[in-house]
């Protein structure tokens, strides 16, 4: 793997660390915006804009708990990992 990133940082004519981060941009931008499409789809599917809204959705019944639940659960956990990928980016600058 070394020598690929080295191999391919002298022929794209910058660093390795700067490939390397470059690298990690890109793949931390994709990872945001899958995770914002997947969020949008939840969005949609059930007319909130938030996992909060949701869960006020389920518990007053104006939306069936399954699988609903489940779906507020992933997108708790969708709002985590987007959070993570915003730190890292920051880290990276």
């Amino acid at each position: 793997m070394t020598v690929a990133v080295e191999r391919i940082a002298k022929e794209l004519t910058i660093s390795p660390r700067e490939l390397e981060r470059r690298s990690l941009e890109a793949f931390i931008e994709r990872e945001r915006r899958l995770t914002n499409l997947d969020i949008a789809d939840l969005q949609d599917r059930y007319g909130v804009r938030t996992a909060r809204d949701l869960a006020q959705r389920i518990e007053t019944k104006a939306v069936y708990s399954h699988p609903a639940w489940e779906e507020m659960i992933e997108w708790e956990r969708l709002e985590t990992y987007l959070g993570q990928l915003n730190q890292w980016q920051i880290d990276l600058r």
